[in-house]
């Protein structure tokens, strides 16, 4: 019953534009680096909006993202967590390849993968942007630029925070590159960085 909910709520997502109304299931559950279960739900009411980055410890596009990530937490209203959905890594790793390299974004567990499949992440670092009640109101990457200082750089996560927070209006999805997010139904995928459109 749970699967198909967060099924039809990626479908209605994916065509309701840049104005989504789709709230989240709040039985969904995040496990924190503590190991407290915490409900979605209850995370996104924490915020005006809450973005939430898909990680990986051996993806080479989240650790060039890692700085941009690190500077939204500085935004008003704003929140942002680090969301581990991939079944060949463990969560131990995760945590350990994150202190490693200074990370201050929380990191959360989505040990079934239903958190992906709800705002449609299929690579790292994919990030979502959920309101206040839940709703999905972007899914894409923090920018278009592949190489850092190009002068053509596209600040999609920017103004997808710009609108959420003030009603300007933006893109809700944009094209997504990096390394797989595997699932638990398959064998893990070496990492490698890719165009997932």
């Amino acid at each position: 019953m749970a699967i198909s909910r967060v099924a039809l709520l990626c479908l209605v997502s994916a065509c309701a534009g840049a104005r989504q109304t789709v709230r989240t299931v709040p039985s969904l559950t995040l496990r924190s680096a503590t190991g407290e279960v915490v409900t979605l739900e209850s995370l996104t009411q924490k915020a005006d909006a809450t973005v939430l980055v898909f990680w990986s410890a051996g993806c080479p596009c989240v650790r060039r993202y890692q700085a941009r990530v690190e500077a939204l937490r500085s935004r008003p209203r704003v929140q942002v967590l680090a969301v581990s959905s991939n079944a060949g890594e463990s969560f131990d790793d995760v945590l350990r390849v994150a202190n490693e390299r200074g990370v201050t974004v929380p990191l959360y567990r989505d040990d079934t993968g239903a958190i992906a499949a709800l705002v449609n992440a299929r690579s790292t670092p994919t990030a979502a942007v959920l309101d206040r009640t839940g709703a999905v109101r972007f899914t894409g990457w923090v920018d278009n630029e592949r190489d850092v200082g190009a002068d053509d750089r596209e600040p999609w996560l920017e103004r997808a925070l710009d609108g959420v927070l003030g009603g300007s209006s933006f893109a809700a999805r944009t094209p997504t590159w990096g390394c797989t997010i595997t699932r638990h139904l398959f064998t893990p995928e070496p990492q490698h960085c890719s165009a997932v459109h």
